[in-house]
């Protein structure tokens, strides 16, 4: 007789005695140990000007990895790079501590493919803390698993070499960096890991996990309500713009997110500006008349459910 294949952890209750099979304990060890233990630390740990300024410029540093890096370039095919700024991408993306490019890539285009499906990744209908971080620290069921094509990043060395020693790239740009900087520039080994190592990766995690969660949740649809995504100032403004997720959703090839000249979005300038030096090229972007379509047609959308709510009966004389 054949082997009936044993079902997988997630299928079960998490209970007392099985709770640690449940747990996929590399991520945690990232997103939740190594920063309790930063935060206690912090409270032993004087936090000095000079740190706290080379923390949030870090921290400024670090984001552009994943937004221009991860998301933008890798993820999206936005525009083109030249090997100088993948090599510094995929660096600072290391030092976020948010898994590999091609990791992250393959979740991002598998939750673009498969918007509010069991096979989204980070699925907002399972909940607003599954998709912030429960569906990284809970061991998955690959069964459900969206399976995107990747062949384009298995093709790109500099995703291949960063895949293969993530971990140096984690220790090396997410604890040691910040900690050299602090330490030889002004003496502050132990402010520098906490506070710009530690602290740090732990803030921007949670502020990306933020577009996976309450960008799916809070905010404006002024391009399409068929699915989760929505539009929020807040949002962007701790993931240098990428809390416009609506329109990011509805046209996800356009290198920008913010796409009038008052939205805050530090990902779309530094694109821009990378490419006066010829750092990047063939910036995309969709036709303002496409983009006005898009919110036309949702404009008239709304407005005809409003009219269908109307009594419009004539009264009689």
């Amino acid at each position: 007789m054949p082997d009936i294949p044993k079902p997988h952890i997630s299928e079960g209750p998490v209970t007392l005695r099985n709770w640690p099979r449940h747990i996929a304990w590399f991520n945690t060890t990232f997103i939740i140990i190594i920063p309790l233990l930063g935060c206690i630390a912090a409270v032993f740990t004087p936090l000095q000007r000079l740190t706290a300024i080379w923390a949030v410029l870090y921290y400024f540093w670090t984001a552009l990895g994943i937004t221009a890096g991860y998301h933008r370039l890798w993820s999206h095919r936005t525009y083109e790079a030249g090997l100088p700024l993948r090599i510094f991408l995929a660096c600072a993306g290391g030092g976020a501590v948010q898994g590999s490019i091609r990791w992250w890539s393959a979740k991002h285009r598998a939750h673009h493919r498969w918007t509010d499906t069991e096979k989204d990744p980070y699925n907002i209908r399972r909940g607003l803390l599954y998709s912030h971080v429960l569906w990284m620290i809970l061991k998955q069921d690959p069964k459900h698993r969206g399976r995107p094509d990747i062949s384009d990043l298995n093709e790109d060395p500099v995703v291949i070499w960063q895949h293969r020693n993530y971990i140096k790239f984690v220790l090396g740009f997410g604890l040691i960096l910040p900690m050299v900087i602090a330490g030889l520039g002004w003496g502050d080994w132990k402010g520098g890991l906490v506070y710009a190592g530690i602290l740090r990766m732990f803030l921007f995690q949670q502020a990306t996990f933020c577009v996976n969660s309450l960008a799916h949740w809070l905010g404006d649809q002024p391009f399409d309500d068929r699915n989760s995504p929505r539009d929020h100032i807040l949002t962007a403004l701790v993931t240098l713009g990428e809390g416009y997720h609506n329109f990011h959703h509805e046209f996800p090839s356009d290198y920008r997110n913010g796409i009038e000249w008052w939205q805050y979005d530090p990902t779309k300038w530094a694109i821009w500006i990378w490419s006066k030096f010829r750092l990047a090229s063939n910036l995309k972007r969709f036709r303002t008349n496409e983009i006005e379509m898009g919110r036309v047609q949702q404009m008239q959308k709304r407005l005809d459910q409003r009219v269908a709510t109307l009594n419009c009966s004539v009264l009689p004389d």
